[in-house]
């Protein structure tokens, strides 16, 4: 019953917008105008969505800001304890079941592809909770579980199936193969591919 209240109260002040039925969305999401919602989806009071946004079906999105003209594929998830902020830029896209994780803040530029399915950005690891026998709910496990945030710049292609890990920048102008493993900073006009991923070549 909440869920279709919610609803109805969204498309009467966004009457512009498209949201699909079974969708569920927060009355304090901000949405801006002419954007589409599909179905299942589930956007938290944390969501900002600019203009023309595009959000396919079955994603589940919080501590989210996306830029103008921007598409998110479905099943796109957004994961973590929500300690960070994704923020996506204008004209970018987004892949099927690509993951997100919300354990530290992950900045995606312009004109940004990231393709799918399932590229995950991971700005944690709990490797030293596995070697350490550290419970997962200990109340010091942040200690056993280190975080960094993500950086990609403006023009940025990701291929499908890629892992970038914790701490890592990708330049602009570059472009990451698909299933590479993104251990460390990568370069602006470069094409890095493998695990780890590697400089493949420059581009001109």
């Amino acid at each position: 019953m909440k869920r279709i209240l919610n609803n109805i109260i969204f498309k009467i002040k966004n009457p512009d917008c498209i949201l699909d039925n079974s969708a569920s969305v927060s009355r304090k999401f901000k949405v801006g105008n002419n954007c589409k919602i599909g179905r299942g989806c589930i956007l938290a009071s944390t969501v900002t969505l600019g203009n023309n946004v595009i959000i396919g079906g079955n994603t589940c999105l919080k501590n989210l800001s996306v830029g103008n003209n921007t598409m998110i594929e479905g099943g796109v998830k957004v994961v973590g304890p929500g300690k960070g902020n994704i923020s996506i830029g204008e004209e970018c896209y987004i892949g099927v079941n690509n993951v997100f994780d919300t354990s530290d803040n992950i900045t995606i530029g312009d004109f940004v592809h990231i393709a799918g399915p399932s590229t995950g950005l991971w700005c944690h690891s709990s490797a030293e909770m596995c070697i350490n026998s550290i419970p997962l709910e200990d109340k010091n496990r942040d200690k056993y579980r280190p975080t960094s945030p993500i950086i990609i710049e403006s023009n940025v292609y990701i291929g499908g199936n890629c892992t970038i890990y914790p701490g890592v920048k990708i330049g602009h102008h570059s472009i990451i193969a698909p299933n590479s493993a993104v251990t460390k900073d990568v370069e602006s006009f470069k094409i890095m591919g493998g695990v780890p991923a590697r400089i493949i070549k420059k581009i001109t």
